[in-house]
């Protein structure tokens, strides 16, 4: 344990023998909403959050100066074997988890759509209205906003000519979805707390934490407390096996805020006679298409900085799989001075190399990236599932079915019809990535635009009315397990496609709100 963190966080000898009326395990952005929205209703609770990792960077990667962006390449860590389709010319599998206080938060890209009940397919009626009184807290918390418009990045000429330019051109789209105007094409991001509308940053649970942890006594964090398993008396569950040590339930409520994988991991330990527990693994795969068009074919160029994004939603009719894209268009004429407010803005910033795309004044780059559901099945026979083998060790299972396949297909198509509209007649250089990080711009698009990485996993605790037929109730309560909960994308019992952030601390206010008792209304 690092001093930054004494400073901050407890040890785990620190808690031990205390009482607490919820424990949550993971410090990412669910936990955190969770254990804040608790917090406001009740600044006596008692809790405490158990996270794998330590403290490594006190903001989102984009908040700080560009120099640290290579952590995002290098601090994740696979903690399973994979196991995956044979027969796919990728090497899939899925991103990587990041075990640090803030999890994935610390790098998310900040895409805060809000789905409709269109856009969550096989969820129960009751779930997606549990919703409803909790869209604008959400928002509101994580400073969801519509625009990137901020001083050096004044954008509305480009924006307004794109947008209209990609509207006009809807029905020429395999798979969009029908939008009513060119602005409900415009990407909604989450910009954090108190963030000025000046101003631009990205939503970061890190700051929220330390910030309730110096304002509530009755908070703790522990950090390095990995949890293992949990071990349970009849239908209850008494105590927590971390890497640190055991830890008496007592009278707490148990909430998993950790990530998809690890929660289906733990219970698969934990439970291994449960045989729905895991099952029902799905997600997102992912296409990458990039390309540049000359600056002189547009009309809506300025001498400054213009960064655009947009967000289209989508569906392929012969698989009913549904499919978004991701949007940036960006014209940099001045790279050396706008480097550092293009690399705080941009939806997303992996690399340096990602940064380097944007950097020729001659050229407005268009970056799309396309995602859609992988599905598995909501039965104990899923082909595609988490669990831990004899020896405790994780393992993932993934096969890609044909229809898989058929949807790819029909998302790369819909991928390069976006690109078509918005390249209008301008001739197209496309991105070509080398091994080594570098890249050329060529006229013929790359062999494949498909993305190893999968993202967005969801599915192994599903909800549902029936416990024959899903993991836990509409809540996240378990059915098998009733003083334990989920929360996030764990649940969905289907993906549907959009980035599920904005969801799942929806779902953590909701439980927040549900559990805290009487309390004022917080949403006034």
């Amino acid at each position: 344990m690092s001093e930054v963190d004494n400073i901050y966080f407890s040890r785990f000898a620190q808690i031990k023998g205390q009482s607490f009326d919820y424990i949550v395990i993971g410090g990412g952005a669910y936990g955190t909403s969770f254990t804040h929205r608790v917090l406001q209703h009740n600044p006596q609770a008692r809790i405490l959050v158990l996270e794998k990792g330590d403290y490594l960077i006190p903001d989102h990667i984009q908040n700080i100066p560009p120099a640290y962006i290579k952590l995002n390449t290098s601090v994740g860590i696979r903690p399973w074997t994979y196991h995956g389709s044979a027969d796919m010319k990728l090497s899939l599998n899925f991103m990587p988890q990041i075990p640090y206080v803030g999890g994935r938060a610390l790098f998310w890209n900040a895409w805060t759509p809000q789905p409709d009940s269109s856009e969550m397919p096989d969820w129960p009626a009751q779930a997606i209205e549990r919703l409803d009184n909790q869209w604008y807290p959400t928002g509101e918390f994580m400073g969801r906003r519509y625009s990137l418009d901020i001083p050096g990045n004044r954008n509305q000429s480009l924006n307004r000519f794109m947008g209209e330019r990609l509207f006009s051109q809807l029905a020429h789209i395999s798979g969009a979805k029908p939008q009513p105007s060119p602005s409900a094409l415009d990407s909604a991001m989450a910009t954090g707390q108190g963030v000025a509308p000046e101003d631009w940053a990205k939503f970061s649970p890190i700051s929220v934490l330390v910030n309730d942890v110096q304002a509530y006594a009755s908070l703790k964090v522990v950090v390095n407390a990995e949890v293992e398993q949990l071990i349970a008396e009849g239908d209850v569950v008494t105590e927590i096996i971390t890497k640190e040590g055991s830890l008496s339930v007592g009278n707490a409520k148990v909430i998993l805020a950790c990530n998809t994988l690890e929660a289906g991991f733990i219970l698969t330990k934990s439970f291994p006679d449960d045989k729905l527990v895991g099952k029902n693994l799905c997600g997102h795969i992912r296409s990458w298409l990039a390309a540049r068009i000359p600056a002189s074919s547009l009309p809506a160029l300025t001498n400054q900085l213009q960064t655009v994004a947009y967000y289209l939603p989508g569906i392929d009719k012969t698989t009913n799989r549904l499919m978004h894209t991701h949007i940036s268009v960006v014209h940099n004429p001045q790279p050396a001075e706008s480097y550092d407010v293009l690399y705080r803005i941009l939806p997303d910033a992996s690399s340096p190399e990602a940064v380097a795309t944007y950097q020729d004044p001659d050229y407005v780059v268009i970056m799309l990236h396309s995602m859609g559901e992988f599905l598995g099945e909501r039965s104990a026979n899923s082909w595609n599932y988490v669990t831990t083998n004899p020896q405790g060790e994780a393992e993932v299972y993934i096969q890609m079915k044909e229809t898989d396949r058929r949807f790819w297909d029909a998302m790369d198509k819909t991928t390069y019809d976006v690109m078509y509209a918005l390249a209008g007649d301008a001739p197209l250089e496309y991105q070509h990535n080398n091994q080594d990080g570098s890249f050329t711009w060529e006229p013929s698009p790359p062999d494949n635009i498909r993305n190893q990485g999968l993202v967005h996993e969801a599915g192994t605790l599903w909800m549902g009315d029936d416990p024959a037929t899903s993991v836990t109730a509409l809540n996240g309560q378990m059915h098998r397990y009733p003083n334990v909960y989920g929360l996030g994308s764990m649940l969905f019992p289907r993906p549907g496609s959009w980035n599920p952030t904005l969801t799942g601390v929806a779902q953590s206010f909701a439980l927040a709100d549900e559990l805290s008792g009487p309390h004022q209304d917080l949403n006034q």
